[in-house]
């Protein structure tokens, strides 16, 4: 019964873990999402990927200095120092074509860099690119609106998988001057052309206790045979 009881303790243990792990990606700000669930094409041998963004009720988006590959999100810092901006991750088969909203303007660093918030960790391949996109406009879009109309093209010829995408936008929070206008680093998934990500390798503190956790069991399974 105290091994039961102490397998059951384990496991809530690592659910509160797991839940807290993935936390950072509930938040959100500018969200891409891709349009009606798949490319459209091809046309002459490119894919045309068409999203949607909706900028969160607390958010706001703002012009600002350009994005580069690491933009200061941390705490305190105000959103107004950059330009509020999405990025999408491992855009495989980026063949250069690209429509903009109105107000908005496209970058693809040099490097298959994107700008990424430095308090984000997405999964990014050097040798993929990424695309960005970063508000110039005069009149920015309201908080809890979406915009439409972002696109890019891919020669890649497969199934569509889920990346990364991070953004940068403003706290829109005048209930609490605390946080109001502050700026805030966003990470989450998109649809986008590609293969699948790697699967993540567990880190040697992770294996060990794996590994350590399947010895005491083998040992208790062992013990008990003894016993029967």
């Amino acid at each position: 019964m105290k091994i039961t009881g102490i397998l059951k303790t384990l496991m809530i243990g690592l659910v509160l873990v797991g839940s807290l792990s993935f936390s950072a990606d509930v938040r959100a700000s500018i969200i891409p999402a891709l349009e009606a669930g798949s490319p459209t094409g091809p046309v002459a041998g490119v894919f045309t990927f068409t999203y949607d963004v909706g900028i969160s009720a607390d958010q706001k988006v703002n012009t600002g200095a350009v994005p580069g590959a690491s933009v200061n999100t941390g705490v305190g810092v105000l959103g107004s120092t950059y330009a509020s901006f999405f990025t999408i991750y491992d855009f495989a088969g980026f063949n250069g074509t690209h429509v903009d909203p109105a107000g908005w303007t496209f970058e693809s660093v040099a490097g298959n860099l994107g700008a990424t918030p430095n308090t984000t960790v997405p999964i990014d391949s050097a040798a993929v690119a990424n695309l960005t996109w970063y508000f110039t406009g005069a009149v920015p879009p309201a908080s809890g609106t979406t915009v439409t109309g972002f696109s890019a093209g891919s020669t890649f010829i497969g199934t569509p998988v889920l990346h990364n995408y991070t953004s940068g936008a403003t706290k829109n929070t005048p209930l609490d001057p605390s946080t109001n206008n502050t700026a805030i680093g966003s990470i989450g998934t998109v649809v986008a052309p590609g293969p699948a990500n790697p699967p993540a390798i567990p880190e040697p503190t992770t294996l060990l206790l794996l590994g350590s956790g399947l010895a005491g069991l083998a040992g208790w399974r062992q013990w008990r045979t003894k016993r029967a």
